[in-house]
């Protein structure tokens, strides 16, 4: 399953890479530092706009069947590198749903994580 075409990416994206190495401090001299993960996941705090009602009403739609309200992977294309990646949404939370004035365009702020 893909995320939906209708989807516009806005471009405030902040992103989050966990860490990949156990830190340990010591009593002299400075802290030793190991690779621990082979993978990590990045979190991207992303907000999407739907330019039509039936486009918001759509994703809802997807979201809550195809994507299992967040909790389901699904094929996502990062915007940086243009690559088609396995994506959730984080807790499965849609953090905010803002429409206009006239409640025909809305944008929804959430965050999505994916396997780097």
């Amino acid at each position: 399953m893909a995320f939906p075409t209708a989807a516009k990416l806005m471009h405030d994206i902040v992103v989050r890479r966990e860490s990949a190495v156990q830190r340990t401090q010591m009593e002299t001299g400075p802290a030793k530092q190991a690779a621990v993960r082979s993978r990590i996941l990045v979190t991207r705090d992303v907000q999407y706009a739907f330019k039509t009602l039936t486009d918001y009403n759509a994703f809802i739609v997807w979201f809550n069947g195809d994507a299992g309200r967040g909790a389901l992977w699904f094929f996502w294309t990062d915007p940086v590198d243009d690559v088609s990646k396995l994506a959730r949404i984080v807790d499965g939370l849609i953090e905010e749903e803002r429409p206009n004035k006239t409640m025909d365009v809305w944008v929804l702020k959430f965050k999505l994580e994916t396997w780097e």
